[in-house]
């Protein structure tokens, strides 16, 4: 079997099982509210760090911990591909987690269908390793055009690079 096949049917297995012994810790009550997250709070995000926004569609992940697998996955599967393609097969890896938000019922943004979802968000330091010889900017928009449209990848030099006000314009991209 081909490295690929062994990390694809790894990442398959992974996820059925998870499904077998997901948490609900992201889940609320039903009488709480569910937070309402929207395009305003992403711009609000340290600029200088990187950022993994996602609104997990419900119909896709019935649980907190399902819906985070399935951000895992996607990045997996975008990382694998972009290392392939312009790294030579080297794999792209983030640099430490500083912080995550969620898995969280919300309503995804209405720029982004307004449908249920869990809210997931999680900051690192700057910078991908793995490809030296690629510009950042290029990587992480190599990057972002290989997730679904419910995943954005948000880089510190984008966000550091921008005008205030045009941040958005870094947040949402066209499928």
């Amino acid at each position: 079997m081909q490295p690929r096949q062994i990390t694809s049917t790894t990442l398959v297995v992974l996820a059925a099982l998870l499904t077998g012994c997901a948490t609900h810790r992201g889940e609320m009550g039903r009488d709480d509210v569910e937070k309402s997250i929207g395009v305003s709070d992403m711009t609000r995000a340290n600029p200088h760090l990187d950022h993994i926004f996602a609104w997990i569609p419900r119909d896709r992940a019935q649980t907190a911990s399902v819906a985070e697998a399935l951000v895992y996955i996607e990045l997996g599967r975008a990382k694998e591909e972009v290392g392939r393609i312009l790294c030579g097969g080297d794999w792209l890896i983030n640099s430490a987690s500083v912080d995550s938000t969620g898995p969280y019922p919300a309503m995804a943004p209405a720029i982004l269908g307004g449908y249920p979802a869990w809210y997931f968000h999680v900051s690192h330091k700057p910078g991908l390793a793995g490809c030296p010889a690629m510009p950042a900017d290029t990587l992480y928009r190599e990057l972002g055009n290989r997730l679904p449209p419910w995943i954005t990848v948000r880089s510190a030099s984008q966000q550091l690079s921008k005008k205030q006000g045009t941040a958005i314009a870094t947040i949402v991209r066209e499928h």
